[in-house]
């Protein structure tokens, strides 16, 4: 009877030091479909706002930049919804209120005011896209391990689009 007390104990304590090294929901700093959300609203707003900078661009930087984020946006687009239909998360197709009041004021802008306008929010929103996708590919960021190296996987990408905007709106502000 001694010998059975120790083994419970002892059966017992493994298990107690094995739940408390694993990790919870809770551990993560965001949960896998709050990641997939986010990320989409702004990969929609870049191939929304490259859409309209290839219409009201009046500068050619402009236009070719737009046409880089629907091209790299689009196909981003598709990895991410690909990915997302194995795994039984939405890919919502509208934007969040951020994204949606940025694309409102890029479609109020005409002339150069649209292309410094254009250049300034490409600028912000990539660098927020660079937070949101830092945090997701941390190793505290989203429980799932496919997610999180899809989000570190796009982490230069957006890295060279935050540069390039950098560059037009520098070009364009002369």
């Amino acid at each position: 009877m001694k010998n059975y007390k120790l083994l419970v104990l002892l059966v017992l304590g493994s298990a107690i030091t094995l739940q408390s090294c694993s990790k919870d929901d809770d551990d993560y700093q965001m949960d896998n479909q709050t990641f997939v959300t986010q990320a989409s609203s702004s990969n929609n707003f870049e191939i929304a706002a490259g859409a309209v900078a290839q219409l009201k661009g009046v500068r050619a930087e402009v236009k070719k930049y737009g046409e880089h984020m629907v091209m790299d946006h689009g196909a981003v687009g598709t990895e991410m919804m690909n990915l997302a239909q194995t795994k039984g998360w939405t890919v919502p197709t509208g934007l969040q209120a951020k994204e949606q009041a940025n694309l409102d004021r890029l479609n109020a802008a005409t002339g150069t005011t649209f292309d410094k306008e254009f250049a300034s929010i490409m600028v912000a929103s990539h660098q927020d896209a660079i937070n949101l996708f830092t945090t997701a590919s941390g190793k505290d960021g989203v429980q799932d391990g496919d997610l999180r190296s899809f989000a570190a996987s796009k982490l230069p990408s957006l890295t060279a689009h935050l540069a390039d905007a950098t560059a037009l709106q520098t070009t364009v502000n002369q």
